[in-house]
């Protein structure tokens, strides 16, 4: 396979046929114990190195089924297969393993959260290794609404879908998205339970070779990672290491290094030779890749070779490329997207420098790597060796091995194990249970001398007898500290034993601890030096001793410089710590401290908060009874209401809290941690410190113990906080935990006081809602006055909600309802939405003030009190501050409806009692007789018809005089109107005639000798300084053409014109590396020989040269001319190699050139009028032509470029700053010129005509969607000119109808020049075009010689519009309203009362927010 450029390389596209996951680094890791490393006397390894690969195969594969790397006397490596990236990111992360190869998408994970790791190369660059597969049927993008696609969270593949979802505007909320590892998803796949899945090679090939579970169907694929590396979406596979590793074997980490580049260089200089498709180096390869997918014995060679061509495998100077702003850019741009899908806490960084950091390649700029890359494999230095017996091999279990469900062991020092023998793979879905009993001294003791499992999905679990969580021991780390348990005085609570095995097991006396061995259905497959696994550990009497451990220290003899487990803390106060030193506490921490209150109420100072935010927590409970995770009797259930009302406080990041914690019970505080970051983002002391106290029970909390503060007052010695103020002392202001208590049939909750509050917090509200003698309680009515939580917006997800739940037993609780923030189906507003939380399907929406009423599966019992609970979750981050809501609560009973000062009755009804009662009628106080009143309402009757007749008459007498006025204002509009629409159409097809401005071309030769593309002003003018290059003296010679004749002229004269259209790669240069150029170049000297012409008789029109770069106002009326300039040459060109916008980072092609509008403009205008005989696109292959002609005379290409008005603009995306006009209406004049030229000679080009006739209003649509300043506005754009045109067309070749008559009812359109006036009078605009426009004084040039200047022919027509807007304001002085007879509004918004059929509309030029 070729090299492909290194720029190409710059944009790390995919990866080695694997996704997943990577991390970054932080200073500091946290100090990890060597893991026991094995010592094989007969290799002479005393040092494994672990290396951890994602599925998939790349030229580096030959390593490990040939120990290509085991050639240092005392190191060996064993490749470890890693399911995904995010599961390579924690292992690496948390020291089990050296190196992995993950993708570029879980690495940035890791730089955005500070992982100890660097990516030291990049292996691959994906083709079509990584992609979507969906079942027949679902090919097409808006036919994935209502699907189910499976993939992994945060992956390469999970970023690329929810692109491609972007780029195909499909809401990600109608898709299903299930993330599962890539086993899960081959069983989902083959279950029929999804349609599709978002994955990379071998999982891919599973999908589409495997017919679809559910309809038998076969899977085909819609997109493959080289189709979203086109549409700008980079992504690849990295090599990553520990840091620390390389700090210590930097040599191992260069050997690795080159390696990946010779094995890169030797597969890219001939990929089809015999030992790469079916020789020995295809079987090495073949052999790694099925061993990693358990598969001993078959392989096919040619699948290796196909599977290889599927990337492409970047070499030195590729890899070093990606270190610079634009890979921070790729990297930078994945990073929002996982902030987006909440994978992120923080706010991802801004800079590239924490991006460059991460990206060391200091291995790969070694300069004897460059003569590396350039010697064969099987040369020496260090040749590639045939595979060797013990290398080829999986370390897979063995039927029959394991252990047994429950064990008790009565040994006074008693050895046990997983069930594995020598270098065997341990069981899978394993779950036994040790029952050790203490021996005569009361306590024994657990070591665990060795342990090697594949993280923290395979633990080793130590409990006391009482069913505390005592130690957790996973991964490859040594060192794990002695446990100890004695026998409880006490009976031990039941079920502790049956609880650990998940099933039946007896209760057994005299326990001291329980040990529990449990693993996942993954087997990470090592191969190459295979290690030991899976664990032995030994039992031991030890007597019973009290031993007190420092801050921060853990285990039974204190001997762990970090917390363990659960802690029983006594004394009278002291400091509760997660670890000794200060840099970084332990991955996967669970650590517990429980603190008895003793009648009285403990106090907590937080001294130090050092977490990553979110992800690693701090929580302190109510009560000592340990919580799920922390105790084998604390089960998780499916509503935890009564764990969630325990929960008094939880906190994470570094922003402590300031004022004392206050419990008035037992305390139990947690601390939890993952595996990839273990200190804060941004630096600083790391870790959690605690310093607590007990206080008397007979002490007040205030104000003796703290103050309320600001936001709380203190009655009877308990705080009472204000509306939206939480905490004991009142000190936060927004929830962080369960509030106390409400017993009261109404109140009001509030989230937060704050502008914004906190994510990753679950907050509780208890309401004990009391009832009524012989009143049942049917539900809860509650009333939003604000509702502001997070909504999905675009890319972005959130699971911020309300819950409404409803106890059904101490422990648990049922969720009524559900409630969420939704937005519009136009995405542009958000409302609050009910949701079934059976179904997940929105019940209805609400807006802040309306009433919801939410009703119990069935009414309580007469009398009977209600509990329920207002929850509150958050998830991650807010990506802005959300002010949360503000609720109004009330009962809502199976009768009268409930009423207090909160929620008042209805209109006609009044409280009583608390309850809604109809209002008595009240009887009047003066009454009157019948006979009086009859006499009364005959006066008052014949009045009304006296009154009656006076009236009718003055309006008969008005309403003539008013009905003639009427008429003739109509009139009037009606021929301002026609004007208007004949002005605009003469004006359009005088714009096509001739140029609104020099035509500027530059001789071929010229051109080429130019060297790079020069700016228009240096063409014209020549050298102005006197060290101008020689190139700048000799070739300065612009040529000028001011009409259409003048070409004519000279093309009579042999001159061949050539009009190259291309796209800017840059935001301050059109082509800063010179890479159009030399296409451009090219592109000259085939026209040249195709035309039987010289070099000097071509003649070139490119934008930045021939479009004037200083002068906004003659540059504004070249732009406009654009379309006719590409109407008039002889050759059309569209130059569009295969690179990158040097600014954006995205890829820059002929698909990116033709989804630009004023692209698809100048091709369209070039094909109107010469048609697509020589109209060419130059690539990277060379020169083709533009159309293909498909079989059935219609060209893709063409249908897609005839869509011009809804191609991408600049200043759409921009959202037009300051008001400032559209380029689609600049667009107007010429193409309706254009129209006007193809409907005359649709007899001579009838293919041309065809081509638009069909789709007149989708081409030239009548009216378009302004954006400024984000609101929104729909403007006239054709209106009805392009009907206005075919009629005059019609009546001058019938001559039967005067112009005007035809024209009578037809809408005007938008004013192009207006456009281009507005443009002209503003400086530092950009034109949609691309071409830069100079922030520069502007001023009025006229057109050229011998016709009408352009800026005159805008007089003319503005003087028309300011007639018909006088005329406007006269009708609405009248009270009426004017609009078109097919009811589009066409303009100016006139005052006045409509009335039905309300006349005719004047449209005079386009209005803009603002007027």
């Amino acid at each position: 396979m070729p090299h492909h450029s290194w720029r190409l390389v710059l944009v790390l596209a995919g990866a080695a046929a694997a996704t997943g996951g990577a991390a970054a680094a932080s200073d500091g890791a946290p100090a990890v114990d060597p893991a026991p490393r094995k010592v094989d006397g007969a290799r002479g390894c005393v040092e494994t190195i672990r290396f951890g690969v994602v599925d998939g195969i790349a030229p580096l594969s030959v390593a490990p089924a040939t120990a290509w790397l085991d050639d240092a006397p005392d190191l060996c490596f064993a490749w470890y297969r890693q399911p995904s990236g995010p599961v390579a990111l924690e292992k690496i992360s948390n020291g089990d393993l050296d190196f992995a190869t993950m993708g570029s998408v879980p690495f940035t994970t890791a730089i955005e959260r500070g992982a100890p790791v660097s990516a030291i190369g990049i292996l691959a660059i994906q083709l079509s290794a990584e992609g979507l597969a969906t079942r027949y049927g679902l090919q097409e993008p808006r036919s994935l609404r209502g699907s189910t696609i499976a993939t992994v969270r945060g992956s390469t593949s999970h970023y690329m879908f929810e692109a491609f979802l972007l780029e195909t505007g499909i809401d990600p909320r109608d898709v299903t998205l299930v993330f599962a590892a890539p086993k899960e998803i081959t069983r989902l796949w083959d279950a029929g339970a999804i349609d599709g899945a978002a994955c990379w090679t071998p999982t891919l090939d599973h999908v589409l070779a495997t017919p679809h579970g559910a309809t038998g169907t076969p899977a085909l694929v819609v997109y493959d990672a080289e189709t979203l590396r086109r549409w700008g979406y980079r992504t690849g596979v990295l090599l990553v290491a520990r840091d620390d590793f390389v700090a210590r074997l930097p040599d191992v980490a260069q050997r690795v290094v080159e390696r990946v580049v010779r094995a890169a260089y030797a597969y890219n200089t001939n990929p089809n030779s015999f030992d790469w498709t079916a020789g020995r180096y295809a079987d090495v390869v073949g052999r790694s890749f099925w061993l990693e997918l358990g598969n001993e014995t078959t392989f096919s060679r040619a699948a290796v070779a196909e599977i290889l061509t599927r990337n492409t495998w970047p070499g030195i100077l590729e890899q070093m490329g990606f270190r610079g702003t634009m890979g921070a850019a790729i990297l930078r741009r994945q990073a929002a997207f996982l902030f987006a899908q909440k994978d992120l806490a923080e706010t991802p960084y801004e800079d590239a420098a924490p991006y460059l950091d991460r990206i060391d390649i200091s291995f790969l700029s070694e300069a004897r790597l460059l003569q590396y890359e350039t010697i064969p494999l099987d040369a020496d230095p260090d040749p590639v060796p045939d595979f060797v017996p013990y290398a080829v091999r999986a370390q897979m279990p063995v039927p029959g091995e394991g252990c047994e469900s429950f064990t008790v062991l009565d040994d006074e020092n008693a050895t046990f194990d997983d069930g594995s023998t020598g270098e065997h793979a341990y069981a899978r879905n394993a779950n036994c249970v040790w029952a050790l009993r203490a021996p005569a001294t009361g306590c024994v003791a657990l070591d665990v001398p060795f342990l090697s499992s594949e993280g923290v999905r395979d633990r080793v679990e130590v409990f006391s007898a009482t069913g505390d969580l005592r130690a957790t021991f996973f991964g490859r780390r040594g060192g794990h500290p002695t446990t100890v348990g004695c026998v409880v005085a006490d009976a031990p609570p039941p079920g502790v034993a049956a609880a650990l095995v998940g099933g039946a097991a007896p209760d057994i006396e005299g326990v001291g601890l329980y040990v529990r061995w449990s693993t996942d259905d993954e087997d990470e497959l090592a191969m190459g030096a295979i290690e030991p696994v899976g664990f032995r550990a030994t039992a031991r009497a030890i007597e019973p001793q009290e031993r007190i451990c420092g801050p921060g220290r853990g285990g039974a003899l204190c001997d762990a410089p970090y917390c363990v487990g659960v802690v029983e803390v006594t004394g009278e106060g002291g400091v509760i710590k997660t670890q000794v030193a200060d840099d970084a506490y332990q991955p996967n921490s669970r650590c517990a401290w429980r603190i008895p209150a003793r009648g009285g109420r403990v106090v907590l100072d937080v001294a130090r908060l050092g977490l990553e935010r979110v992800r690693d927590v701090v929580t302190i409970y109510d009560g000592a009874a340990a919580t799920p995770g922390f105790g084998a009797l604390a089960q998780p259930v499916p509503f935890p209401v009564f764990e969630l009302l325990r929960r008094k406080y939880r906190m994470s990041g570094t922003h402590a809290p300031t004022v004392p914690l206050v419990v008035d019970n037992d305390v139990f505080v947690t601390f939890e941690s993952d595996g990839i970051a273990n200190r804060p983002r941004d630096g600083g002391p790391a870790g959690l410190e605690i310093r607590w106290r007990r206080d008397a029970a007979e002490s007040t909390l205030c104000p003796e113990v703290a103050s309320c503060g600001r936001n709380g007052r203190c009655e009877e010695g308990v705080c009472v906080c204000d509306t939206g103020y939480y905490g004991e002392t009142c000190a936060f202001d927004t929830c962080v935990g369960a509030a106390p208590w409400r017993v009261a049939p109404s109140g009001r909750i509030v989230s937060n006081a704050g502008a914004d509050y906190s994510p990753g917090q679950f907050c509780g509200w208890p309401l004990n809602i009391p009832g009524r003698e012989g009143e049942s309680i049917a539900g809860i009515r509650l009333r939003f006055d604000r509702f502001d939580i997070e909504a999905p917006e675009g890319q972005a997800t959130t699971t911020d909600r309300a819950v409404v739940f409803y106890s059904v037993g101490p422990q648990q609780g049922s969720v009524l309802c559900i409630f969420r923030r939704v937005m519009s189906q136009q995405g542009q507003t958000s409302a609050g939405a009910a949701v079934d939380p059976a179904t997940d399907e929105t019940k209805f929406t609400f807006d802040d003030g309306d009433t919801l009423e939410v009703l119990l599966p069935e009414p309580a019992a007469a009398g009977a009190n209600v509990q329920l609970m207002l929850g509150f979750e958050t998830d991650a981050n807010n990506h802005r501050p959300f002010s949360g809501f503000d609720v109004t609560y009330g009962v809502a009973f199976d009768g009268p409806a409930f009423c207090d000062e909160r929620w008042p009755c209805a209109e006609g009804e009044v409280c009583e009692d608390d309850r809604c009662v109809d209002e008595k009628p009240r009887k009047s106080k003066h009454s009157r007789s019948r006979r009086q009143l009859r006499r009364m309402k005959r006066g008052v009757i014949v009045a009304m018809i006296v009154f009656a007749c006076v009236i009718g008459l003055a309006f008969c007498v008005f309403g003539g005089i008013y009905g003639a006025r009427v008429v003739r204002t109509k009139d009037e509009l009606e021929t301002e109107r026609v004007r208007v629409v004949r002005d605009q159409v003469d004006s359009a097809r005088q714009w096509v005639e001739d140029f609104q401005a020099p035509f500027c071309v530059v001789a071929a030769d010229t051109f080429i000798a130019l060297g790079a593309l020069r700016p228009h002003e240096a063409l014209r003018d020549g050298p102005r300084d006197a060290d101008d290059d020689e190139c700048d003296k000799q070739h300065t010679r612009l040529e000028f053409y001011d009409s259409v004749d003048d070409v004519e002229r000279a093309r009579r004269g042999g001159a061949v014109f050539v009009f190259l259209s291309h796209q800017w790669l840059g935001h301050a240069h059109p082509d800063p590396a010179g890479i159009h150029y030399k296409a451009m170049c090219r592109a000259l000297q085939a026209v040249a020989e195709d035309a039987g012409v010289a070099l000097s008789a071509v003649r070139a029109w490119v934008d930045v040269s021939s479009i004037p770069q200083a002068n906004q106002a003659t540059q504004s009326l070249a732009v406009a001319s654009l379309p006719t300039f590409a109407s008039c040459v002889d050759y059309f060109i569209v130059v569009a190699p295969d690179t990158e916008h040097v600014t954006t980072g995205c890829g820059c092609d002929a698909a990116t050139y033709r989804k630009r509008a004023w692209c698809r403009a100048e091709v369209v205008a070039c094909w109107a009028r010469r048609g697509a005989d020589r109209m060419f696109v130059a690539t990277n292959r060379g020169l083709r032509p533009l159309f293909v002609d498909t079989g059935d005379g219609v060209d893709t290409y063409l249908e897609e470029c005839l869509e011009v008005f809804a191609g991408d603009l600049t200043c759409c995306r921009l959202q037009h700053p300051d008001g400032e006009p559209c380029d689609k209406e600049a667009l107007v004049p010429p193409f309706l010129g254009l129209i006007a030229e193809l409907y005359r000679d649709r007899k001579q080009r009838p293919e041309a005509w065809e081509m638009v006739s069909d789709r007149v209003d989708e081409l030239f649509p009548r009216t378009f969607s302004y954006e400024s300043g984000g609101a929104a506005t729909t403007l006239p754009l054709f209106g009805d000119l392009v009907e206005a045109v075919t009629r005059l067309v019609d009546s001058e070749s019938a001559g039967d109808a005067p112009p005007d008559l035809v024209l009578r009812g037809l809408a005007p359109g938008t004013t192009g020049q207006r456009h281009v006036a507005a443009k002209a009078h503003r400086g530092g605009a950009r034109s949609e075009s691309g071409r830069r426009l100079a922030s520069t004084p502007t001023s009025t040039t006229a057109g050229p010689p011998g016709r009408a200047p352009a800026l005159a022919l805008l007089r003319t027509v503005s003087a028309a519009h300011r007639r018909a807007g006088a005329a406007s304001q006269r009708a609405s002085s009248s009270e009426l309203s004017f609009n078109d007879s097919s009811g589009m509004a066409t303009g100016e918004r006139t005052t006045g009362t409509a009335r039905p059929g309300g006349g005719v509309g004047l449209a005079p030029g386009t209005a803009r927010p603002g007027g």
